[in-house]
């Protein structure tokens, strides 16, 4: 019966073979509809060479990365490098991007706003913050340090300019405007010069001499710097935080204080003991904000054992910021850094666009700026396969080496520099002194030399930039005439000075060729005056010219107190006069010591 079934034939009527015809029929469109997905048909690609790594899709606007092989469309790829591929994305684009030379182009690009060094009037930020639109700037690090209306044990410490509460939110508002991301930094380590130079808070240092580093360990130290996060997150997470860098960089003084000691013998090294803090601090953070991404400098974890940085969670609380800030970081970025964060997979890269260039230069060095970042396109482009991330690129720009040092490049001086960087890392690659995104923008061409600047530039602050420049060289031309000049240093020394001693002749012949010197500098500090008060506190303003042309001022200021003197006078002291004002003639030998020696 089931042999006749399965081999025989029997007839069949008109309805049955309808059946079987529509059997038939769905079996075919089954099987077809089989064939047409594209899961079935897609085909399984090898890596290059046995890389061992997934293959990375091209698009339109992700460039395939080298070594790896590229698929020509519209071929497919198994459902598994789909999956690793289409998951990784930054600001919902796909991860990572590369230029057509497959380097590496930071998808967040943040610019440090350092405001513990002449700080901006809040009335500024929108201009500024419009001018880093057209940068493609996707974000702002703001470190506001003292500035920031902190209340409490910490409002005795608060700069007596500091922004008050209403003006912290408009400058988050408008920041949130103008579609940047915020990215608030508050130091929780080391860089606490503005509490720890008061005699209040000086019982609080790890060391005793230095006002760097707090007592961390010490609970009064703690409550401090939880306090710090905790007022400063409570506004920004008002207006976005998806991350909060918390410093902890150049902490050198470390396992001094009591507390410090104590702990030590517990954690048995410096390095462990960081670690400690530095983990704990950040757990702290994201206990009160599990959604925040913490960052940290990396410089103070990066000599701790792999061990170590697994045993407290480190690689799973932190993104380290890897800085530097020279123009080769081949030489000060060994690979050795980079295979000591491989653990913690997501990582921030930091270059810089002003204060990183001499404590004192108040003047930009563009092209040193410049070659650092092209420096960090060779570094990131050579290491982004072996992190999961490179989450983007800080362009930091210091307004002080910390708080305790003077005043470096004003913020509108560099505005140009942070421009030609900026092009440079969105265009992947060294532009050869060539700008024309920057030339556009400024609507001037910007010269890259030291010093040299053009007029008729339109971006915030130009007319300072302007100033500052031509300052610069004015200065230089003043040194060089108060070194060089034979009758100025010859009848208008500090014999003049002092004694008011010199010829009427060579008085009158020095007057005007100083005076065209000097009253040039004269101008700059009347003009610089106007247009920074327009962005500055009036601190600010007054620090910068006694910091940069104070000493300048002062010698113009005694020179023409000397020329009026000497110029009324009818009549000059006899010789001597040294020995009566310095108490004895240096010149007078005693001879008779004199001839013992000999």
């Amino acid at each position: 019966m089931m042999r006749n079934f399965v081999c025989g034939r029997r007839a069949r009527s008109s309805f049955q073979r309808l059946l079987y015809l529509c059997f038939l029929t769905c079996v075919f469109i089954f099987i077809s509809s089989q064939f047409k997905n594209p899961h079935l048909d897609a085909r399984v690609v090898p890596p290059a060479e046995s890389d061992g790594k997934p293959i990375v899709l091209e698009s339109p606007s992700v460039q395939q990365a080298p070594g790896k092989s590229v698929l020509a469309a519209p071929v497919q790829v198994s459902d598994r490098v789909q999956s690793d591929t289409l998951q990784k994305t930054i600001r919902n684009e796909p991860y990572p991007k590369l230029s057509s030379q497959g380097k590496f182009i930071p998808q967040r690009r943040i610019i440090h706003l350092d405001l513990k060094g002449a700080p901006y009037k809040p009335e500024f930020f929108p201009v500024l913050f419009s001018f880093f639109n057209r940068l493609q700037a996707t974000g702002v690090l703001i470190e506001w340090e003292d500035m920031f209306p902190y209340t409490g044990k910490l409002a005795s410490a608060v700069n007596g300019n500091a922004y008050n509460l209403s003006e912290v939110e408009f400058i988050l508002q408008e920041a949130v405007r103008h579609h940047l991301q915020i990215i608030p930094l508050v130091q929780t380590f080391g860089h606490l010069e503005w509490i720890l130079k008061l005699k209040e808070f000086a019982h609080l240092r790890e060391d005793s001499r230095f006002p760097q580093v707090i007592c961390f360990p010490e609970e009064e130290a703690w409550e401090l710097i939880t306090s710090m996060i905790d007022q400063v997150s409570e506004v920004h997470k008002k207006y976005g935080m998806e991350f909060f860098h918390m410093g902890a960089d150049e902490a050198y003084q470390v396992g001094i204080c009591n507390a410090s000691v104590a702990r030590l013998q517990k954690e048995q090294t410096k390095e462990r003991l960081m670690i400690w803090h530095i983990a704990r601090t950040a757990s702290y953070i994201k206990e009160k904000h599990p959604d925040v991404n913490v960052m940290a400098w990396h410089d103070m974890m990066v000599n701790g054992m792999e061990s170590d940085l697994v045993e407290y969670g480190l690689t799973k609380l932190i993104q380290p910021v890897v800085w530097n800030y020279a123009e080769d970081l081949d030489v000060y970025l060994p690979r050795s850094t980079w295979m000591t964060l491989r653990p913690f997979g997501r990582v921030w890269a930091s270059s810089a666009w002003k204060g990183a260039d001499g404590p004192a230069r108040y003047c930009t060095n563009s092209m040193h700026y410049v070659r650092n970042h092209e420096s960090w396109i060779n570094q990131l482009t050579s290491v982004y396969q072996q992190f999961d991330y490179v989450e983007g690129q800080i362009l930091a720009g210091w307004s002080r080496y910390d708080h305790l040092a003077i005043l470096a490049e004003l913020l509108p001086v560099a505005l140009p520099t942070l421009s030609m960087a900026m092009e440079t890392v969105l265009e992947g690659r060294p532009l050869q002194g060539s700008y024309p995104v920057t030339n556009d923008l400024l609507q001037c061409t910007i010269p890259t030399d030291l010093g040299f600047f053009v007029t008729g530039c339109r971006f915030p602050g130009s007319k300072i930039y302007e100033l500052v420049n031509d300052l610069f060289q004015r200065k230089k031309q003043l040194r060089v005439y108060r070194s060089d000049d034979y009758e100025l240093n010859g009848w208008l020394s500090r014999v003049a000075d002092d004694y008011s001693l010199s010829s009427h002749w060579y008085i009158d012949k020095i007057q005007p060729l100083l005076e065209m010197y000097v009253e040039p500098i004269e101008h700059i500090e009347r003009k610089l005056r106007d247009e920074m008060s327009k962005i500055y506190f009036e601190d600010a303003v007054e620090e910068f010219i006694f910091t940069h042309m104070g000493e300048e001022l002062e010698w113009i200021a005694q020179k023409r107190t000397t020329i009026k003197k000497i110029s009324e006078a009818t009549s000059f002291p006899k010789r001597p006069m040294f020995a009566k004002k310095m108490g004895k003639n240096p010149m007078k030998v005693d001879c008779k010591l004199a001839g013992q020696q000999q």
